[in-house]
């Protein structure tokens, strides 16, 4: 199998599992999304088990990517500024890598806490980076941060979005910026 074919396989899994979930995606579904058979798509990754971990293997890798390119601390600019980029590029993240994201909330007792676990370790060190002299417990306020950062994406999603995504992001940058000087 084509390195194309198995992409095009595992972009129709990731949208599949993200829409149906594991228990309610069938891998004829997403045969027919990929435009390929079951017969192909078993070949290749045997187990419907597998396809979905192969799926999320190949994300977390493509986003662990992107999110450690975020954490850069900018030497010029103060902390309001390094938080409010750091906060606006995971918003960006997250929403290019809503599917994936959407799985590993709604999947989270499937998925190994390894999955999630660099990403608070990684974000909580680059958090004491921007402000050393921190009060807070930088890993609870990764999960804030995400937290966060998946309810404003997951309501821009949404067909009747409750609030501004950019009002909302801008309000909650500000309001912590101001409470962790």
């Amino acid at each position: 199998m084509s390195a194309e074919t198995e992409q095009t396989i595992l972009d129709a899994a990731l949208h599949v599992f993200s829409k149906q979930g594991y228990v309610g995606a069938r891998t004829r579904m997403i045969a027919k999304k990929s435009g390929y058979t079951e017969m192909t798509l078993f070949r290749k990754f045997e187990t419907k088990e597998n396809l979905f971990n192969q799926v999320l293997i190949t994300n977390q890798e493509r986003i662990m990517e992107d999110f450690n390119s975020l954490l850069v601390l900018d030497d010029t600019a103060g902390p309001e500024r390094n938080f409010s980029n750091l906060i606006q590029n995971l918003v960006e993240i997250v929403d290019n890598n809503f599917e994936y994201v959407k799985i590993l909330i709604n999947e989270r007792d499937r998925i190994s806490n390894s999955v999630a676990k660099p990403f608070i370790l990684s974000l909580g060190k680059f958090l004491d980076e921007i402000f050393p002299k921190l009060k807070v417990d930088s890993i609870v306020l990764s999960f804030t941060i995400f937290s966060f950062i998946y309810f404003v994406n997951f309501n821009k999603n949404r067909e009747n979005a409750f609030f501004d995504l950019d009002m909302a992001v801008e309000e909650f940058i500000q309001y912590h910026s101001n409470c962790l000087q």
